[in-house]
């Protein structure tokens, strides 16, 4: 990273979303899911994201008033956290915004759920696998079909803290 970039990162708020975060979340949800392998099917929806910016674990990165990055879990039954999503808008990649973010997201878990920590991530995605074994997704299982029969997923977990 360079000190341009470091100083811009620096310049970035990054905490716990807030009520008037939901609409500038769902945006960049739209505009990541365009980039991604299924662009015609449909992202989460501003009524989700209001939803969830109320009651689920969702931080955020704002430069100014615009959101540019977005995490986002929500408990399960099974008293695990799923990891939704993350997602950086494309001008902030590459600069440690979601690794910041999932830093935030899991000091959280950690102090306040104690939870083990599950998510999806497409097995051919190499990169993400690394990155989220990294920070502690180290269980993996591979789940063919697991959104449709053309979607095979591998759910990685991050057991909780202290176990």
């Amino acid at each position: 990273m360079t000190a341009a970039q470091d100083l811009q990162l620096d310049s970035l708020y990054f905490g716990k979303a807030e009520g008037r975060d939901f609409l500038g979340i769902a945006t960049l949800d739209r505009h990541a899911w365009r980039d991604g392998h299924f662009p015609e099917r449909i992202p989460d929806g501003e009524h989700v994201w209001r939803m969830w910016v109320a009651g689920a674990y969702v931080f955020v990165a704002r430069d100014g008033a615009q959101v540019v990055g977005a995490i986002v879990a929500f408990p399960t039954r099974q008293a695990t956290l799923f990891v939704h999503k993350v997602m950086v808008d494309k001008r902030y990649r590459g600069r440690g915004i979601g690794t910041r973010l999932f830093d935030l997201l899991l000091e959280d878990v950690d102090a306040n759920v104690r939870a083990a920590c599950f998510l999806t991530v497409d097995p051919g995605n190499n990169a993400a696998v690394k990155r989220y074994a990294r920070i502690g997704f180290t269980e993996r299982e591979f789940v063919a079909g697991y959104y449709r029969d053309d979607e095979d997923r591998y759910v990685l977990t991050r057991p909780a803290a202290g176990r």
